[in-house]
């Protein structure tokens, strides 16, 4: 999907992937990271989850990037902080308390526009990617992450012909190769989640699993 598809979510109100509450698998897995505390942890494809909420609750600043503005605006709203905005490069930069956003193009990123990062988050970003952007996505990732850094990806896994995505099923075969051999890749838990009453549902997929695994960026 090109930018200007999720643009058109936010700008529609079209926003099913957003969960209103905390992720389950963040905050059972996230220990399990052992991400360095008071580390910065980078949030790809971000919106305005509230899982950022709770990894700051945890000690750590989190460096959001997001390519939608109303998604900026709505997170900062929805938090009642009045953020300071400022161009920074390509990117325009929304900043409050332990909070940095960029919004902008992810592809266009740099490992100098985030900034030193020690951890990442990936809930529904790569799965939100088609197959043939999947590899784009996933290299450039890893090449704003700094070597030795660590992070938490949750897949979803569901027979791929029973519905077209996103969210697209990503096994752990596929998230290997997706990784790379310098990459250590550690499946920690999948879980069942029930779809019924979803927009999923509505799409044909009924139930699916959200697999949680540990990266950790090699050299």
């Amino acid at each position: 999907m090109k930018a200007e598809f999720w643009l058109n979510k936010w700008e529609s109100g079209e926003i099913a992937f957003h969960q209103e509450s905390i992720n389950e698998s963040l905050q059972e897995h996230w220990p399990s990271v052992r991400a360095p505390a008071g580390g910065a942890v980078f949030v790809p494809l971000c919106g305005k989850s509230l899982d950022m909420r709770w990894l700051a609750e945890q000690g750590h600043p989190v460096v959001g990037l997001e390519v939608s503005a109303l998604a900026c605006d709505a997170f900062f709203d929805e938090l009642e902080a009045r953020p300071v905005i400022e161009e920074a490069g390509a990117f325009r930069c929304y900043s409050a308390g332990c909070y940095r956003i960029l919004q902008g193009d992810f592809f266009t990123a740099t490992a100098t526009d985030l900034g030193e990062i020690a951890a990442f988050y990936d809930r529904a970003a790569l799965v939100a990617m088609p197959p043939d952007l999947q590899p784009k996505y996933m290299r450039q990732l890893t090449s704003l992450l700094p070597p030795g850094s660590v992070g938490l990806i949750n897949s979803l896994e569901y027979p791929p012909e029973v519905m077209e995505g996103p969210p697209f099923s990503i096994g752990e075969t596929q998230l290997r190769e997706l990784l790379g051999p310098r990459c250590r890749l550690s499946r920690l838990a999948a879980r069942e989640i029930n779809t019924e009453g979803t927009s999923l549902e509505q799409k044909g997929l009924v139930g699916l699993a959200e697999t949680a695994y540990r990266v950790q960026i090699g050299d």
